[in-house]
């Protein structure tokens, strides 16, 4: 049973997209909920076929591979796992489509308003205060994991900045890089909580 929920948890972080220079990164929003998805040299049309979202979480699955490979332990642990997904994957009907609601073009803040936008959330005086307004700021922007780090820096409590992190945990681009934030944190129990509300939550 945590092997299959690990493994659900797994698919559900491949299916959140990265953003690559040669690939266009769109939002698709459905009825049951949205997700950001590279689109390798695709034309989307009224639906988005299933094998665009099963080619996509066998290159998250191949890069996840690549750096699990890298550490034999965790190598050990994530490989069987990785295995499992790809034979769940092999279940999917191939003739279904996605309807998406709305698509759009997925870009971080660009660096001039993201400047702006941290000057103005240091501005705000008490965490409550901080919150609310990177609530408001995160409906309409997107951010990286970077971005997420510097924003978090601007929390003084380990607790203040966990809450931000899941305000802005679904405006990520490239959750795959999560550790540049994990090493924000002091302590090791910290870091653990931030890694469960990647990943876990």
């Amino acid at each position: 049973m945590k092997r299959i929920l690990a493994a659900t948890v797994l698919l559900s972080i491949c299916l959140v997209s990265f953003v690559a220079a040669q690939n266009r990164t769109v939002r698709i929003q459905t009825a049951r909920g949205g997700v950001n998805i590279d689109l390798h040299n695709y034309n989307f049309g009224d639906n988005i076929d299933v094998q665009v979202v099963i080619d996509n979480i066998h290159s998250r699955l191949s890069r996840l591979e690549r750096i699990a490979n890298q550490n034999t332990d965790c190598a050990r642990f994530v490989q069987p796992i990785i295995y499992e997904i790809i034979a769940l994957i092999t279940l999917f009907p191939q003739d279904i489509y996605f309807e998406p609601i709305s698509t759009e073009i997925v870009q971080p803040m660009d660096d001039h308003h993201f400047a702006q936008f941290l000057g103005s959330l240091e501005d705000e005086s008490f965490s409550d205060d901080k919150s609310m307004f990177l609530r408001r700021v995160s409906t309409k922007n997107f951010f990286t994991c970077e971005q997420l780090g510097e924003i978090i820096d601007k929390f003084t409590f380990s607790d203040d900045k966990l809450a931000a992190v899941k305000i802005l945990k679904s405006r990520l681009i490239d959750p795959e890089n999560a550790f540049i934030v994990r090493d924000k944190f002091t302590f090791d129990s910290d870091k653990n909580k931030f890694m469960k509300i990647m990943y876990s939550e």
